[in-house]
């Protein structure tokens, strides 16, 4: 993506995102001091902001961005809820180079300020206009971001995993949630029902790609980049479609990378590096570069659907921006 059409995108969407932040900030400043603290610590370690700029795009399209600023603050806060608790199961001691809850809190604490976040921002949308429809449609994402956070433990170090398996994680935990940012974003904007369905489906286009590319970021940025170490998916069992695609295949080094996973790397990041280095010589990142930009093109064809306005340029320049973006 060049830098004009960054600045483009930037230009659009700034000063309703800027207002997405404020809003944040200020509504994290809970009556619970300590809940308020673990909150506003998460929120203050930064992040893409990709779900609130979801929703604001979607908007947009309707001339309606700057009435949606408390609900794209909620998809925030939903997404800020799962990251919490992510990292509570995963024992993850930092997210963006930051210590997490898990650690400044402990795993109980945290564990509730995640609940409190959540039950707070589907309070705040249940106020908003449509918002028990809206609700109604949190609740059932709710329900299959567990479905995909259940099946991603069941299959941790499972070296037999197919793309199938893997698309139905990825799907339940991020592709449906930026979707539904599409989808709450039209019905908050009175969109027609088929305009509504036309803006889920790039959603969760966009979601798929976002989440092929993060994973392929996982093993390609350093740890100064990611703020953990690079692979980090990989060194917790996580199978990605880099990895997936490169066991597909058959080369003279396919036991021990296979050896590797299944031993958890005894010898830790020396042999997860050496496992990244065997996906990256066998092209795994580069196929898995290839099932991105196929659903990239896919939400632009989706786009290239819709009515013409002024709003599908800060569609498009957003869904180019997923697939070249750095972490």
């Amino acid at each position: 993506m060049s830098v004009v059409n960054v600045i483009k995108l930037h230009k659009i969407m700034g000063d309703e995102l800027a207002k997405v932040e404020s809003y944040l900030d200020q509504f994290l400043h809970f009556e619970h001091q300590e809940i308020a603290e673990g909150a506003l610590h998460t929120l203050h370690a930064g992040g893409k902001r990709l779900r609130p700029a979801v929703v604001i795009m979607t908007a947009s399209f309707y001339n309606n961005a700057d009435k949606v600023v408390p609900l794209a603050a909620a998809m925030e806060l939903i997404h800020m809820a799962s990251l919490i608790h992510d990292d509570i199961i995963d024992r993850s001691p930092t997210r963006r180079g930051l210590p997490t809850l898990n650690v400044t809190m402990g795993p109980a604490k945290a564990l509730h300020t995640g609940d409190y976040v959540l039950t707070k921002a589907l309070e705040d949308v249940y106020n908003l206009p449509r918002g028990k429809e809206i609700v109604k449609i949190l609740g059932n994402l709710s329900m299959e971001m567990c479905y995909g956070e259940v099946e991603q433990i069941n299959s941790m170090y499972d070296v037999k995993q197919t793309i199938e398996d893997y698309y139905y994680r990825i799907n339940r935990k991020t592709a449906l949630l930026i979707a539904v940012c599409c989808q709450v974003g039209a019905l908050a904007s009175n969109a027609s029902p088929q305009e509504v369905q036309k803006f889920y489906d790039i959603g969760y286009n966009i979601g798929m790609a976002y989440q092929i590319k993060d994973d392929i970021l996982d093993m390609e940025m350093s740890e100064k980049d990611l703020g953990k170490p690079a692979g980090s998916d990989l060194a917790h069992g996580i199978m990605t479609l880099p990895t997936i695609l490169t066991l597909q295949k058959d080369f003279a080094e396919k036991e021990h990378l296979l050896d590797l996973i299944k031993s958890r790397f005894p010898k830790g990041q020396e042999q997860v590096q050496e496992a990244l280095e065997l996906i990256k010589k066998h092209h795994g990142i580069k196929e898995a570069n290839q099932y991105c930009r196929r659903y990239i093109e896919q939400s632009k064809r989706l786009i290239d659907e819709l009515p013409e306005n002024k709003g599908k340029l800060v569609f498009k320049l957003g869904a180019e921006y997923v697939i070249s973006r750095g972490y």
